[in-house]
Parts: structure tokens; sequence; C-alpha cells
């Protein structure tokens, strides 16, 4: 028998996958948008649309594909809003608390203060501000006091009540 017929794959797989199309990453980000709350479909395509823009502009990250860069630009496009609307710090830590402040469900109509002009939204702003969790400060090293460790034995104290039993 030869084993090079039958172990050779590639006649029956079909070929590799290049590039997704433009449709089913726009579809997929148009999913992940309904997911966070944007249920106007011009507000969808709007957002699909500077997502894939950014991620075109991205440079090539080691180990993704096409649909991964284009989420991860999608993950930068709402942290660059979230900074500029909140006026916070481009930081892991306070981009995080503000992403759970908006999912919480606090301000349901988040999506539009997205493309309102500048003015308006400030209460919804101020919801997303206010529901906002404080960070963890830095941890600050210290010295721990030394506690005794008193060891327990359970055959230590039958031997001491033994011992005290006057027939012993």
């Amino acid at each position: 028998m030869d084993r090079g017929k039958v172990s050779a794959a590639h006649p029956y797989l079909g070929p590799p996958a290049t590039e997704p199309a433009t449709e089913l990453l726009f579809g997929r980000l148009g999913a992940y948008w309904r997911m966070l709350g944007v249920t106007d479909p011009a507000q969808v395509a709007a957002l699909s649309e500077q997502a894939l823009r950014r991620a075109n502009e991205l440079a090539e990250p080691a180990g993704l594909d096409p649909l991964g860069r284009t989420l991860l630009a999608t993950g930068e496009l709402l942290g660059d809003w979230l900074a500029q609307t909140l006026n916070l710090p481009r930081t892991p830590q306070a981009l995080a608390a503000a992403r759970a402040a908006l999912l919480s469900g606090l301000a349901p109509d988040w999506p539009k203060l997205l493309f309102a002009p500048p003015g308006e939204g400030d209460t919804l702003r101020e919801t997303l501000g206010e529901a906002m969790a404080e960070p963890t400060p830095p941890p600050v090293p210290g010295a721990m006091p030394a506690q005794p460790i008193e060891l327990f034995s359970v055959l230590s104290e039958i031997r001491r009540l033994w011992q005290k039993t006057p027939d012993a």
C-alpha cells in the first residue's frame, strides 16, 4: 500500500482561505455593535465603516487574522471615543472602567451620544462618569509583621489527656 497517497491531505482539503470578504467583516462588525447596544442601522454601518478603515490603517499584528485585526481596531475606536467623551487618560485601567460603565446598562441610550453634537448628551456623559468604578491604587510594599505559628496535633492532645487520667 502506498502511504504517500493516504497521508496527502491537499487533494481533499479546499485551498486555504485568503482574505475574508469585506461583506463578511462588515456583517460581523454589525453583530458586534448590535451586541454593544447600537440599534440604529445607520449608526451600525457608520461605526463598522470606521472600524474597517482603521483596521486597514493598522500595522499587521503578528498572529492575527483579518477579523481579529478588525475587532482590535473596533476596540481601539471605542476606547478613543470613551477617552475623548469622558476626558479620560488612555490607560488600560481607565478604559476598562469606562467600558464596564458603558456595558452596565445604566445608560442604554449611549449610542445617541456617539453622533450627538457638542453640548448634547451631558446628562448621559455624567451618568457614565458616575458609574465608572474608581481604579484601585497601586500596590504599596510594606513590611508585614511576623506571626507565630502554633502547631496543633490531635495526637499530642490525646497524650496530654491520657496523662491526666488517674488510672494511667
